[in-house]
């Protein structure tokens, strides 16, 4: 496989490679500010081996990373034809109340930030109970009716909110979501259970993200060397693996050695693998670490091999929902 497979993203004309590469760590004022950063390297090498798909996440949050993807882009004379660029939203924005004007607003400021005219792809993100789901579909349908927008799609939302949202739209006559972002790795497979389904219903695409689990599963901790360390939850939140994280690196280092590779690759050869995914999520502060994810596209895993990872971590429907869903529960659902 390379970088210029590119697949359907759903049913939209986007083709996308099956390696997207995450621009939020282009931000200087990122949480790893003592790493180099090399992001016109990691640009460069990325597009000269074909990717095209970039993902430049909340500019609200990281206004940096876009930044970099602009000048970058701009100041090379790369043909944005060439290219699908993705942008990320929060319903909340400066703390206002969340509606068509924040929409717009944040799209605006996209827009200067990456010195493009329009974007492929805009990714609400980070689902609210208290959003006007009209207002926001509403003002997406606009902007692709502009001419400025070309799709978008949904990220970290539960599933009944995306079948809501498509009803709506579906009902006014407006666009729809075309795509769904959702995390996805050894280490979080909970989104199995609906989202996946509902994604090839619905023929929305799949992008996943943290295929790493935010560098848990990717080999740097190993049983031997982290005797001690805080357990459960505790453990998620200060960036450490807990057992059930162990017990997959141990699976993926087995895996890695029967064919020759690393343990990263042979996790993320597993995320890109799975049904419907047109393409995944990768972050990289270096260019080594890019040329270590790209090579996760030469790993051919074995359907035993597969079969072994996938026993590891069967989805259980009843488990706790991730911290960002626990405030878009469904009215009569909520104490």
């Amino acid at each position: 496989m390379h970088l210029e497979d590119y697949a359907a993203l759903g049913r939209s004309e986007l083709r996308v490679s099956p390696l997207a590469l995450g621009t939020m760590t282009f931000d200087r004022g990122g949480a790893w500010p003592s790493r180099e950063n090399q992001p016109a390297a990691v640009l460069a090498r990325y597009l000269e081996l074909g990717g095209n798909y970039l993902d430049t996440g909340n500019g609200a949050v990281k206004a940096g990373g876009q930044t970099v993807v602009g000048t970058y882009i701009a100041q090379n004379s790369i043909r944005r034809g060439d290219l699908v660029i993705a942008g990320k939203f929060n319903v909340e924005w400066d703390g206002e109340t969340p509606g068509r004007k924040a929409v717009i607003a944040g799209f605006e400021q996209a827009l200067r930030r990456l010195r493009t005219d329009y974007l492929d792809l805009y990714w609400l993100n980070n689902w609210d109970i208290q959003a006007p789901l009209e207002d926001i579909l509403a003002a997406l349908h606009d902007l692709v009716q502009s001419g400025k927008l070309r799709y978008f799609g949904i990220s970290d939302a539960p599933a009944w909110k995306v079948a809501h949202a498509h009803l709506l739209a579906q009902s006014h006559g407006w666009a729809r979501f075309i795509g769904l972002q959702i995390e996805y790795s050894l280490a979080a497979r909970l989104f199995e259970n609906e989202l996946i389904p509902l994604a090839t219903g619905l023929g929305l695409g799949v992008v996943s993200h943290s295929p790493l689990s935010g560098g848990l599963i990717s080999g740097k901790y190993k049983p031997a060397n982290n005797a001690g360390m805080r357990r459960g939850h505790a453990a998620q939140l200060a960036q450490r693996p807990d057992e059930q994280d162990l017990e997959i690196v141990d699976a993926l280092f087995r895996v890695a050695d029967e064919l020759g590779t690393t343990t990263a690759r042979v996790a993320l050869a597993w995320a890109m693998g799975r049904l419907g995914v047109s393409s995944t999520i990768i972050g990289v502060h270096t260019l080594e670490q890019l040329n270590e994810d790209i090579g996760a596209l030469d790993v051919q895993l074995s359907p035993e091999q597969t079969a072994t990872l996938d026993a590891l971590t069967i989805p259980n429907p009843v488990m706790t929902l991730p911290l960002p869903l626990h405030n878009a529960a469904p009215l009569c659902c909520v104490d």
